[in-house]
């Protein structure tokens, strides 16, 4: 018993420390695509 909620509590941990990556937001990827649209335009 003492185990198990001692791994729950890590694996809590581990998650809450490990931080997701943040998804691009939609304004940023239109214009990171005109960028490099632009770029391989230029070639």
């Amino acid at each position: 018993m003492k185990v198990s909620l001692l791994a729950t509590i890590l694996v809590v941990l581990f998650l809450a420390a490990c931080d997701r990556p943040k998804q691009a937001l939609p304004e940023q990827e239109k214009e990171n695509f005109k960028e490099l649209m632009s770029e391989q335009n230029k070639d």
